[in-house]
């Protein structure tokens, strides 16, 4: 899946700040447990530990660089919304760590694609995984070469001597390591069932078992290495576990938008749901009419579905704040009846603002918190401006009448925006055909760009169009006519 304003989003100097900052702390712990690896915990190391500790300073500062300047160039929005790139370069810390602890068994116990199993499920664009699995691998590699380098008659669990043994099995799981962490996010990029996670582990340490099996063979002391390959599976069985626990602690300290997460917020019991459902059942089933056509349209532009249903779901939660004063709500009644425009005005409005609140109260993540501020942008609520000034011979500001939100900032924003607004209006028809919604909606999209609502987000006039001609196609599916019954006539 794609999400193109991901890769667009512009950031700012305090947040490359932040980036930065983040990248060298974590390079400073690795330079540190590094040193402690080299001078506590591992064989003795003859090189002084201020020669070590600049010799891997440098090292990180390129390696870390590296995965820095990948971000600025390629992945601005995870410096725009630095969560995920700290996120990120904390899974690629824990997975150092972890490698180069777990070595002083044996290199074998390098598992193999572990960061990328953990950054496949954590990030929305699937080939991060594959940059920082490779970049951990390198630096796991890199790291271990120079304490061999620095050490005299190493000795990893029997294996050492000057043979050769050693610097074999490092190189043989580094390329496993690698290679692991290309095919995670190409099998599973459109994936989002745990099973698939699974599998593909099963397959991977499969895969390497075989693999260190047949490549023992070519060694003189091959008898010695297939008595470790027991090792291997060990080590394979390592990332899945691990991304079983370390991802949902991700995802909850950091507030990241996974495809796991997705599915838990989209889930009909979770409390603001249900509280939508209880107290304002129009507007529950309003919503939901919406995320039917938001992730129809999503996936029409390519724009993650997902992300458009969950937002969707969300984006008039402001109306529990008062939900009888909504049309979608009443049975009868209408208070605005009895109140002055400028006080309807001011409820109805208000929707907006209250519901960015309120999702931030429930630590929602501000991709589904800003669609509840954004998908009635700046735009006025016509119908108590004309009212107000059906009420009096001055002039009415027409500003007086707009939503205090703001406009929309990414494309999911301002699909949700048409869907929002066509839906109502659809519904609101006595007999809706094919012609006169598509009339309709012309006129709100054209109206929505002469008022400049989608400035900002990055819709071009094509996306417009695929948006326009999917609800079309859409709404025949959603607002089809019933087969009338015998008996049901009035």
């Amino acid at each position: 899946m794609t999400n193109n304003d991901y890769s667009i989003k512009k950031f700012t100097s305090k947040q490359l700040i932040i980036t930065i900052a983040a990248t060298a702390l974590c390079g400073l712990i690795m330079v540190w447990a590094s040193v402690i690896k080299y001078f506590v915990i591992g064989q003795p190391v003859n090189a002084g530990v201020w020669l070590c500790i600049l010799t891997l300073a440098l090292s990180f500062a390129v390696f870390l660089g590296g995965i820095l300047l990948f971000a600025i160039v390629s992945r601005t929005f995870i410096i725009a919304h630095p969560k995920y790139y700290i996120a990120f370069m904390t899974v690629v810390t824990i997975s150092f760590l972890a490698h180069l602890y777990l070595s002083i068994l044996s290199p074998l116990m390098i598992a193999p694609g572990l960061t990328a199993m953990i950054i496949v499920q954590l990030s929305r664009q699937k080939q991060d995984a594959l940059i920082l699995n490779l970049m951990e691998s390198v630096m796991v590699m890199w790291v271990l070469l120079l304490e061999s380098i620095m050490t005299d008659g190493e000795v990893f669990m029997a294996i050492g001597g000057g043979n050769g043994t050693y610097m074999w099995l490092l190189a043989f799981i580094t390329v496993i390591n690698i290679g692991a962490g290309a095919a995670i996010p190409l099998v599973l990029k459109n994936k989002t069932r745990r099973i698939n996670y699974i599998v593909l582990g099963g397959i991977i340490m499969l895969a390497s078992e075989i693999l260190y099996v047949l490549m023992s063979f070519i060694r003189p002391d091959s008898v010695t290495l297939l008595s470790y390959f027991w090792i291997v599976f060990v080590s394979g069985a390592i990332p899945l576990f691990a991304a079983l626990v370390i991802n949902p602690i991700m995802e909850s300290a950091f507030n990241l938008v996974t495809d796991n997460r997705l599915a838990e917020w989209t889930d009909s019991r979770q409390p603001l749901l249900r509280r939508l459902a209880t107290e304002a059942p129009g507007t529950y089933n309003h919503c939901l009419a919406v995320a039917n056509f938001a992730e129809i349209c999503a996936t029409a532009i390519g724009e993650d579905p997902y992300l458009a249903r969950a937002a969707a779901y969300y984006h008039d939660i402001g109306k529990l704040l008062n939900p009888s004063y909504f049309t979608e709500n009443q049975s009868g009644y209408n208070p605005h009846d009895d109140i002055l425009p400028e006080v309807s005005v001011e409820i109805i409005r208000k929707h907006s603002t209250d519901g960015y609140k309120l999702l931030k109260e429930y630590r929602l993540p501000e991709e589904i918190a800003s669609v509840a501020i954004e998908h009635h942008g700046t735009s006025p609520i016509k119908v108590f401006y004309e009212r107000a000034k059906g009420l009096t011979d001055g002039e009415v500001n027409i500003d007086d009448y707009r939503y205090h939100g703001r406009t929309p900032r990414s494309k999911i924003s301002g699909i949700i925006m048409i869907c929002d607004s066509s839906e109502a209006a659809i519904r609101a028809m006595d007999k809706p055909d094919g012609e006169r919604v598509e009339k309709l909606l012309r006129a709100i999209i054209g109206d929505r760009i002469a008022q400049g609502q989608f400035d900002e987000c990055k819709l071009s006039m094509l996306d417009l169009e695929v948006i326009r001609k999917t609800i079309i196609s859409a709404f025949g599916g959603v607002f089809h006519q019933r087969v009338k019954y015998p008996g049901g006539e009035k």
